[in-house]
């Protein structure tokens, strides 16, 4: 096992109320701030009221997903900057100091991080996103990205010099598929879906379709340089408990630099991107019924659109990552990778034996979904990638930073990386050197390293 020790960053965020929740089976209010991240759109940090549980699989916690809290306006974390306001290719930084991934060397096991600097000058896709959704004022990322937040200070990642899938057709040029890890599937071709070649008919936006004899609804990102003849890699992003699919797309506070948890601005025009709405605003996938929804969704993607189906990868916050999650389980033979962001055994996982390259993201100060949680979720692939067990390090009380840990001995092409953060509690969007749980969706090193996660493959 190595690890990568980071170091801090002096950007301080303006903390925002939040509502506290449980992350547990026994369902209590469970308020995620989607850090937001910037998170939520509908007023930037969305705190979720979580009564999770209420699957019936896995037997969660009971209750349903009351939105007891909704995404409540708690006024967003605007104050932390968020670049939005600039339409979305504002600098945010974002990318700017992507230090996060270093080509210092090692760690070949993730890969792809290297040089990928991903998004950097994206200032991002003409689009402009959903920028200046709510965009913060502030004067966006202009405190320097993710200003010596430090990503991760070996780097690690430089290790894949194949180029990531420029195999493919090249994504972008190949700046959002930097890295790669060879052998890994990093240089594949992939396989193309049956949506490849013909002219589509999904658009950019809300769509509903039939599933489970309900009508459930996703909004979608399709490239702007989209080509029918090129296999797109497809990522679908989860909303944490009481979050909407909007709040997803939109980015929130932060704007386009964190639409899709902030790897709609890495992408550069590479990624098909969807997120779904779940019912009650939850993920309690009762019966599989959320995952029955996947299912519908990709069959519907993948027959109108040229998707390479080697590279579906699964991402979600809270009740987000109790889905991914259970996605990681049941659907290991359909997704490359999932990266769970304070996650629990929220959805269920009903088989959880076959091998997915696995990423985890937590606090060690999580009071909704603790910490203790999170590592039992990982723990499930260090078995089924037969990665050798270790015990990763955890920052230090007060140092308000983060250590990622890349597992060794595992199974070539499934990986395993713990990164574990102290200062923040429950959200994606920590910000080395701050306590503030939302905010951050344009500096923080979460976007980073979990782009560089799935772009090695």
């Amino acid at each position: 096992m190595s690890s990568r020790s980071l170091r801090n960053s002096p950007v301080l965020l303006a903390a925002v109320a939040t509502l506290l929740c449980a992350c547990s089976s026994d369902s209590n209010d469970h308020a995620d701030s989607p850090g937001a991240s910037g998170g939520a759109a509908t007023g930037g940090t969305s705190p979720e009221a979580e009564s999770t549980g209420g699957t019936a699989t896995g037997g969660q916690a009971t209750g349903g997903t009351s939105a007891t809290g909704g995404t409540s306006a708690t006024g967003g974390t605007s104050a932390t900057g968020g670049s939005s306001a600039t339409g979305g290719s504002s600098p945010t930084g974002g990318s700017s100091a992507t230090g996060g991934s270093s080509a210092t060397g090692g760690s070949s096991a993730t890969g792809g991080s290297s040089a990928t600097g991903g998004s950097s000058a994206t200032g991002g896709q003409a689009t402009g996103g959903l920028g200046g959704s709510s965009g913060t004022s502030t004067g966006g990322s202009g405190d320097g990205g993710l200003a010596g937040s430090g990503g991760t200070s070996t780097g690690g990642d430089g290790g894949a010099t194949t180029g990531g899938q420029g195999a493919t057709g090249g994504d972008s040029g190949g700046g959002s598929d930097s890295g790669g890890t060879a052998g890994t599937s990093g240089a594949s071709t992939g396989t193309p879906s049956a949506g490849c070649g013909k002219d589509p008919t999904l658009t950019s936006g809300e769509h509903t379709i039939q599933s489970s004899g309900q009508n459930r609804s996703f909004m979608m990102r399709i490239p702007d340089t989209y080509d029918n003849n090129h296999p797109h890699r497809l990522i679908f992003a989860f909303h944490w408990n009481g979050g909407t699919m909007q709040d997803v797309d939109g980015g929130g506070t932060s704007g386009y630099t964190w639409s899709y948890y902030g790897l709609r601005e890495r992408a550069e025009n590479s990624t098909i991107f969807v997120a779904p709405q779940g019912n009650g605003n939850g993920w309690a996938n009762p019966g599989g019924q959320d995952l029955t929804f996947v299912d519908d969704m990709i069959s519907l993607i993948e027959d109108d659109l040229c998707v390479d189906r080697d590279r579906l990868f699964a991402m979600g916050f809270s009740y987000g990552g109790g889905m991914s999650y259970a996605i990681a389980c049941d659907r290991a033979d359909v997704f490359r990778a999932v990266a769970v962001y304070a996650g629990a055994q929220l959805s269920g996982c009903n088989d959880g034996t076959s091998p997915v390259a696995y990423m985890g993201i937590h606090s060690v100060n999580d009071p909704t979904c603790g910490y203790a949680g999170g590592e039992g979720l990982r723990d499930t692939f260090v078995r089924n990638n037969h990665c050798t067990p270790q015990d990763p390090p955890a920052p230090a009380a007060g140092s308000r930073t983060h250590i990622i840990t890349e597992y060794e001995g595992c199974d070539p092409g499934y990986p395993v990386v713990w990164a574990a953060f102290e200062g923040a509690g429950h959200t994606p969007a920590p910000v080395d050197g701050s306590t503030a749980d939302s905010g951050g969706g344009d500096v923080t090193w979460t976007k980073e390293e979990v782009w560089n996660f799935f772009t090695q493959f």
